[in-house]
């Protein structure tokens, strides 16, 4: 197998897009689907539009391979019909000379690799810097085999991940049912109240800094949205600020141990702050809770809040289409059960006591995701290093 180095525009046609002016789209499915950036994108083709225009300014064909070309720079996805593309995408049409889907394993190895301009507000791509990409070529029926290989590989890394994440899936639903059983049997001494009357009363129960800026270096740590993907959060990995543009939000000034709630996005996804976050803030999607220890504990709040009783609730505020969001006002409705301080502090040690099950089980399930991630990108760097088809052709001589 004879490799050779090219650049990507040698053997392929790109097409940067170009949003239209003015009010250019639709949802009634008038002119052609429009599309704009990665939100729209699936795991390997582009979703169903969602949004249509007649003002057609540049085009991607069926087969096309659509690149992110900014916030982020390069995920990629196949379009599956004649549509209008924005100018967060750019298309990619290869040459007969190029299979499609040797293109497409090959870019999705680049993956980290593939970086743009750092701009004023964020990174991009343009159209000759997507030419100017490095592209390992070889002869068609050569693509075809890695191609194959390749198909047969992921397909099969793809049904054991599905399995996986079923099973992680019904773990997280045992323990909500739990929450539920434990929210659902009240006895004496329970009461229900809003959300609003049971926080201290510096919790405002307000939106986070809706503009925090670029990264300053030793700036101020701020929590987003996708930080919360566990139950504690603490500083590592958080992004700094200007602490100027924390100025007019010292109502969500964190103190440590406060409930983060995501407001916008995935709603309903619930944290704790660890008490190293104490002068730390938050963005616009998330709203801090401290509840008043005289009524409700803070442990307690965080299981209630998890509980699909609260969750359900938070889902029936929830509105919008291209951005989900629940407002304060709805927020502040929020019915919580709240039995004495003994009740609770008995119900936090029985949960407690049953999360560390819970977590050892997603522990392992999100280890065994991140190996199939994992081997999809070893399989790749063999691929196009000749190794896998090099093994290939060893195994069946």
């Amino acid at each position: 197998m004879s490799w050779s180095s090219h650049k990507l525009g040698e053997y392929c046609e790109v097409i940067a897009g170009q949003s239209p002016e003015g009010k250019y789209y639709n949802d009634s499915g008038d002119g052609l689907p429009f599309y704009q950036g990665k939100k729209e994108f699936g795991d390997r083709y582009i979703g169903a539009p969602q949004k249509w225009t007649t003002k057609v300014t540049k085009e991607a064909k069926a087969g096309d391979i659509l690149m992110s070309v900014r916030a982020p720079v390069g995920p990629i996805n196949f379009s599956t019909e004649h549509i209008c593309i924005g100018r967060g995408l750019a298309a990619i049409r290869p040459s007969d000379k190029l299979d499609r889907d040797f293109l497409f394993y090959y870019l999705l190895s680049k993956q980290d690799e593939i970086q743009g301009s750092e701009g004023a507000v964020f990174a991009s791509i343009n159209k000759s810097q997507i030419e100017s990409l490095s592209l390992l070529y070889v002869g068609l029926e050569d693509q075809k085999r890695i191609v194959a290989i390749l198909d047969q590989a992921f397909a099969d890394i793809d049904k054991a991940r599905a399995l996986t994440e079923q099973n992680l899936k019904n773990a997280r639903e045992l323990f909500e049912s739990y929450l539920q059983q434990v929210f659902s049997q009240r006895g004496e001494g329970w009461v229900i109240e809003p959300l609003g009357n049971l926080v201290t009363n510096d919790c405002t129960l307000s939106y986070g800094i809706v503009q925090p800026g670029n990264d300053f270096v030793d700036g101020l740590h701020v929590v987003r949205p996708t930080d919360l993907t566990k139950e504690v959060i603490g500083l590592s990995g958080l992004k700094r600020i200007d602490p100027s543009k924390a100025e007019g939000y010292t109502r969500t000034m964190l103190q440590g141990g406060e409930l983060l709630l995501c407001v916008r996005g995935s709603t309903g996804t619930t944290s704790i702050a660890s008490e190293n976050l104490a002068g730390a803030n938050v963005t616009r999607g998330i709203v801090p809770i401290r509840f008043n220890p005289e009524k409700v504990s803070q442990r307690f709040g965080y299981y209630q809040f998890s509980s699909p009783l609260i969750q359900a609730q938070i889902k029936a505020g929830t509105y919008g289409a291209a951005l989900m969001q629940i407002n304060i006002r709805d927020l502040r409705k929020i019915e919580v059960a709240v039995p004495p301080l003994s009740v609770q502090s008995e119900l936090v040690n029985k949960l407690d006591s049953v999360k560390p099950d819970l977590l050892k089980v997603e522990a392992l399930y999100l280890s065994k995701l991140d190996a199939f991630d994992q081997l999809k990108k070893s399989l790749l760097q063999k691929a196009f290093s000749g190794e896998l088809t090099n093994s290939s052709a060893e195994a069946a001589a």
